[in-house]
């Protein structure tokens, strides 16, 4: 057994959690994966979520308990993904087992983050064959509520959009850029401030701020081009209208948006977002709109947290 818990590069017990409800994630897509692994393995299951919170205790079960995996394998999107990690991080495990993550939601950001754009089963046969690269990556956790945060958090425009994007019948990445368009057209920006490690470097009227984490947002928008997933520090991008919201978001595509005119970028351990005019500070992470009554949210880092198999490029940091 090496320094990450594992086998080498063998891995006799694999476990699929899959979400069956996930944007993309279809019998034909899960019967090639489960295909791909038992060429590979000795033992390949297959564990449909069921309902909220499942994908949770599936992965506690697979970290700790007597069911233990060397590899788990998460299909579908962001929000079901944050749940396995929850069970592998919060297990109990002092070793869990490595995670790969293939996509099977709608944008597929977190995919995105560890492999590029690259086709599923390159990325798996990469995994299989000892060609990926463990990594032990940062997440963030909110301080209240307690939640645990994989790709990231974000504010105003983000958050709208995430909301609208669940009642879109549009399937893939072009569900979230039709609802930010929709949201561009009624959004006002809120009254806001940033403080990173207790330092104030945002204030005033704020179109939105992310916290992570990963890159990209909605698959496209290369919203935190500096963030470097194993680094021990979270990225922070805030928004202004000194730039029209359209334009910062063309920016986006290329990262561009982080040279114009009202945005902010910053980086520590601990960050904290406020909303100043007494109103709830609305907000989605791993696009999971989170009600709250609250006008503040701080997230901290937790450094190292999560043991992944992932592109040796590090094409998303």
């Amino acid at each position: 057994m090496d320094e990450f818990g594992t086998h080498g590069n063998r891995f006799p017990n694999i476990v699929i959690i899959f979400n069956p409800r996930a944007g993309s994630t279809t019998a034909e897509y899960l019967s090639a994966v489960t295909d791909i692994l038992r060429e590979h393995s000795d033992d390949v299951r297959v564990a449909p979520t069921e309902h909220p919170g499942h994908a949770t205790a599936l992965a506690a079960e697979l970290a700790a308990g007597a069911e233990r995996a060397d590899l788990v394998v998460s299909i579908g999107g962001d929000g079901t993904l944050r749940d396995v990690v929850a069970g592998l991080v919060g297990g109990g495990a002092a070793a869990p087992p490595p995670l790969a993550v293939l996509p099977g939601g709608t944008a597929n950001s977190n995919y995105r983050s560890l492999w590029d754009d690259v086709p599923w089963w390159q990325s798996l046969h990469a995994v299989l064959a000892g060609e990926a690269e463990h990594r032990r990556l940062d997440l963030a956790r909110l301080v209240e509520p307690d939640r645990l945060v994989v790709l990231g958090l974000s504010t105003g425009l983000f958050a709208d959009a995430t909301a609208r994007a669940r009642s879109s019948p549009i399937a893939g990445r072009p569900r979230y850029q039709q609802a930010i368009a929709e949201s561009l057209r009624t959004y006002r920006p809120y009254p806001g401030r940033v403080l990173v490690d207790g330092t104030v470097v945002q204030s005033g009227r704020t179109i939105l701020a992310n916290v992570g984490g990963g890159r990209h947002r909605a698959g496209v928008l290369n919203v935190l081009p500096r963030s470097i997933r194993d680094d021990g520090l979270l990225d922070v991008c805030v928004l202004d209208p000194d730039t029209p919201a359209e334009t910062a978001l063309e920016l986006m595509r290329t990262g561009g948006h982080l040279d114009s005119a009202g945005s902010t970028y910053a980086r520590g351990r601990s960050v904290t977002l406020e909303r100043l005019d007494g109103l709830p500070l609305h907000f989605e992470h791993d696009g999971e709109v989170v009600p709250t009554e609250r006008g503040t949210i701080t997230v901290e880092v937790l450094p190292r947290a999560l043991h992944v198999l992932a592109s040796p490029k590090r094409t998303g940091g």
